[in-house]
C-alpha cells in the first residue's frame, strides 16, 4: 500500500460530511473554479505556501495510503456507532473524502478505500461528479454513499464560470444511479449563480428524474475569506439570498418532486 495523495487536512469528529460522526479527508486539487469556493486551498493540485496571521505554512502534504488507513482508524470506535433516526440518520459514521475534488485521485485512493471497505468502515465522498467517468467507475468499488453537488446546468454557463463540461457531469450522475448508488444531492445557492428561475427549474427537473436519498440546500457564505487572503487571492464577494428564498426553493423542490429536502445550516 505505497500509494500517495495529496490532502490538506484530516478533520476528526465531523457531523456534516455524511451519517453519523464521522473523519473527513480534504483532498487537494479540483477541475473546476466555482466562484464562490470556501476550500481556495484546494483547487491546485500541488502544495502551496501561504501566510496567515504573519506565520508561513503550506498548504498540502503528501501521504500514503498505509498512513492515511492508519490515522483514520484511530477513530474506529466512533465508526462503529449507529444513528437512532430513519434512513440516512440510522447509517453508521466512517470516513469521508472531501476536497477540491477526492475522486481526481481514485485511483490513487484505491488502497486506502480497498483498505477501509475491507475493514467494514463505511465510506462517503463528497464531489462535484466533474471527473472522468473511469475514476468514479472505480470509485464505485468502494464508495457507500455519494454526495453530489447540483451546480449550473446550462452548458454554456457551466463552461464559462465553472470551467466545467455539463455533458460529462450528466453522464457521471446517469452512471451512478444506473448502478443504483445510494446519492444525496447538495445545492449550493449562490445569488447571481445558481439562483435563477432556470436553473432552480433545470435542478428541479433533474431532482425529479433520479429521485436521490434526499435533497441538500446550501446557502452561500464568507467562511473561506481568510484562506483566500492567505494565498494572496482576492476574497470572496458573493450575492446574499434570503432565508425566505431558501425556503420557498425548499418548498418547490418537495412539491414537484417528494424528495426529502431541508436547507442545511452552515
Amino acid at each position: 500500500m505505497d500509494e500517495h495523495i495529496l490532502i490538506t487536512n484530516i478533520q476528526r469528529f465531523s457531523l456534516h460530511d455524511g451519517p453519523g460522526i464521522r473523519t473527513t479527508v480534504f483532498c487537494k486539487g479540483c477541475g473546476l473554479r466555482c466562484p464562490w469556493c470556501a476550500n481556495p486551498e484546494n483547487l491546485e493540485s500541488k502544495p502551496e505556501s501561504y501566510v496567515k496571521d504573519g506565520k508561513q505554512g503550506v498548504y498540502g502534504q503528501h501521504i500514503s495510503c498505509e498512513e492515511l488507513v492508519r490515522e483514520v482508524m484511530k477513530d474506529e470506535l466512533f465508526y462503529r456507532q449507529h444513528g437512532w433516526g430513519e434512513g440516512l440518520d440510522a447509517l453508521p459514521g466512517g470516513v469521508t473524502y472531501s476536497g477540491g475534488e477526492p475522486l481526481l485521485q481514485a485511483d490513487r485512493l484505491e488502497p486506502a478505500l480497498r483498505a477501509l471497505r475491507d475493514a467494514g468502515i463505511h465510506q462517503c465522498v463528497e464531489t462535484s461528479l466533474f471527473v472522468p467517468t473511469e475514476k468514479l467507475e472505480l470509485a464505485m468499488k468502494y464508495i457507500d454513499l455519494f454526495y453530489v453537488d447540483i451546480k449550473i446546468l446550462n452548458a454554456e454557463r457551466c463552461a464559462t464560470v465553472l470551467h466545467g463540461d455539463l455533458e460529462r457531469y450528466l453522464t457521471n450522475v446517469r452512471t451512478l444511479f444506473a448502478a443504483g448508488k445510494p446519492v444525496v444531492f447538495r445545492v449550493p445557492v449562490i445569488g447571481g449563480y445558481t439562483d435563477s428561475a432556470e436553473n432552480c427549474k433545470a435542478v428541479i427537473n433533474l431532482i425529479k428524474r433520479y429521485s436521490p436519498l434526499k435533497v441538500e440546500l446550501i446557502k452561500e457564505h464568507n467562511l473561506g475569506q481568510s484562506k483566500y487572503i492567505s494565498l494572496g487571492k482576492t476574497p470572496l464577494d458573493l450575492h446574499t439570498v434570503t432565508d425566505a428564498f431558501m425556503e420557498e426553493y425548499k418548498d418547490e423542490i418537495v412539491k414537484s418532486t417528494g424528495v426529502l429536502t431541508e436547507v442545511c445550516k452552515i
